[in-house]
């Protein structure tokens, strides 16, 4: 795949996932059209990640297991959306086989700050906002159970930090 296919299809799935991620929001928040949202950026998913697969010309294994990791995690949300039928649980064990295989292999690897390409100071703010998001949404979390006052404030803040990230941080990494 030439560097320009592979820099809009990653962009495009990153929107994607930025969008899941506020759809995710919208239903957790009960604001109403998070169910449209999420079917939208899954619909799109869906579409994009094979679409990007098909134009790899050397793919390796984590290629295809990534591939079978997206399609039946897409699938499976859209099953219960629609209300079609639920997945055996077959499935379901095998999609958790293929997230546990992806996570030994690739999944501490997008946790990694060292292929950033900006340096200095804005990479230290860049890391202090990632770090801020994620410490909002697990204290928003936390809030929320406790029902202490200020969890959707922290909740809504860490979750939008996170959707523009996703996409910003395709630009950022080398």
């Amino acid at each position: 795949m030439n560097t320009i296919q592979s820099k809009t299809f990653g962009l495009l799935l990153r929107v994607c996932i930025s969008v899941l991620l506020l759809g995710a929001l919208f239903k957790i928040m009960h604001w109403p059209y998070g169910t449209i949202v999420m079917l939208l950026s899954i619909s799109g998913i869906l579409i994009l990640y094979p679409l990007r697969f098909y134009f790899i010309t050397e793919k390796s294994t984590m290629d295809y297991v990534k591939l079978a990791l997206v399609v039946l995690w897409c699938l499976n949300y859209l099953t219960k959306v629609f209300h079609l039928y639920q997945l055996p649980l077959f499935f379901n064990i095998v999609l958790l086989l293929l997230f546990i295989w992806w996570f030994i292999n690739e999944g501490g690897t997008g946790l990694s700050f060292r292929n950033i390409k900006i340096k200095g100071v804005l990479k230290l703010f860049y890391i202090a906002i990632v770090i801020f998001a994620f410490g909002c949404i697990v204290l928003g979390a936390l809030f929320k159970i406790q029902h202490w006052p200020y969890s959707n404030l922290l909740f809504v803040i860490g979750v939008t930090l996170t959707s523009i990230l996703v996409t910003v941080d395709h630009f950022v990494r080398a």
